[in-house]
């Protein structure tokens, strides 16, 4: 079923991917929400609908009650879009990027409030790659620690492999009790529809193997000419310097011809928070709500 035209909505579907990629094509996204690989995973834990408005395609969440849209994927009126979609009276636009929340920062008629809990954190790739100066000593030596213990092997992910990824994910589940956790139950599903979709997707992944058993994965792809995306980065919770060490195996063969890795948001989680601060973002990738005033 093709994209209806504003105001019918109708739910994501996986057909929907080359309408998509064609809009995110035309006008490539900042933010890391805007892949279809991050919207389809994610579609049902936030309800996404979509529909043709003025050049865009217009992406709505029902998950709290009332609606709440994405910024407009496409290119053309930006402004006009958004306006127009505002025109029912309900609803807010969330995720809004910086260029795009500049357009409405001096109209009286609308609330734009900072977004800080899902501004993305953005870094050089060659940081992330060589972890060298002063800076990065605490990394450097989680991983040196972690390699004078444990003989490991980093595997590239094809297709073929992804039942391996799942059984990963499961166990990680397992451990952090995923099912009494809300947020972590729709990550374990955005993650399996990931997975079961890998050849469908313009994906990149990698694990680190450790006694013959995946300990650790990692899920990227494109967001723009210039930027890697990381979806996904776990590691065994019990092995001191793993994560550090995937990411850095990770970004070094997957993110060597792209300036940044975008590695997403903390969601307002004090310890993740802590966590991407820690490898010195080279930017945060600011995201707005608007509102119209009442």
């Amino acid at each position: 079923m093709a994209i209806p035209v504003y105001p019918e909505f109708k739910a994501i579907e996986l057909e929907d991917s080359s309408a998509f990629d064609q809009a995110l094509k035309k006008d490539p996204p900042v933010i890391s929400e805007l892949t279809f690989t991050n919207i389809f995973a994610w579609r049902q834990a936030y309800k996404f609908e979509s529909s043709l408005l003025g050049g865009f395609i217009i992406l709505r969440s029902l998950s709290s009650g009332r609606h709440i849209f994405f910024p407009p994927i496409g290119e053309g009126d930006t402004k006009g879009a958004i306006v127009e979609a505002f025109r029912g009276g309900k609803g807010i636009f969330s995720r809004l990027p910086e260029s795009t929340g500049r357009l409405f920062e001096n109209d009286p008629g609308y609330k734009l409030t900072p977004d800080r809990d899902n501004s993305d954190y953005l870094y050089y790739s060659e940081e992330l790659i060589s972890l060298s100066g002063k800076r990065f000593d605490g990394k450097r030596n989680l991983i040196k620690k972690f390699k004078s213990l444990q003989r490991y092997e980093y595997v590239e992910f094809r297709a073929a492999d992804i039942e391996e990824c799942l059984f990963f994910e499961e166990d990680w589940c397992r451990l952090k009790n995923c099912e009494a956790v809300q947020g972590l139950e729709n990550e374990r599903l955005a993650i399996r529809q990931m997975l079961e979709n890998f050849s469908r997707f313009a994906l990149v992944a990698g694990g680190i193997r450790v006694d013959a058993k995946i300990r650790a994965i990692a899920i990227g792809q494109e967001l723009n000419p210039q930027t890697l995306v990381i979806h996904v980065l776990k590691a065994d919770p019990d092995m001191a310097g793993l994560y550090q060490l995937m990411n850095n195996e990770f970004v070094s063969r997957a993110a060597v011809n792209y300036r940044y890795v975008n590695m997403e948001q903390d969601l307002g989680l004090e310890g993740l928070r802590k966590a991407k601060l820690s490898y010195h973002p080279a930017a945060m990738v600011n995201k707005y709500t608007l509102e119209l005033k009442r």
